[in-house]
């Protein structure tokens, strides 16, 4: 009975974990986007165009 009660809590924390995880990533991702100088952006946006 224990045994069942401890592996379906990890299971209910999992999904909790792996969410936080991607959104802490995002938005980390989204302020340097943001933050990013003028400079920088036209360069990054020119890289596809780039030989």
């Amino acid at each position: 009975m224990l045994r069942r009660v401890l592996t379906e809590d990890w299971m209910q924390v999992i999904p909790i974990i792996a969410f936080a995880i991607f959104a802490t990533v995002f938005i980390i991702v989204t302020v340097r986007a943001i933050r990013l100088g003028k400079k920088d952006r036209e360069h990054m946006a020119s890289l596809p165009l780039d030989d």
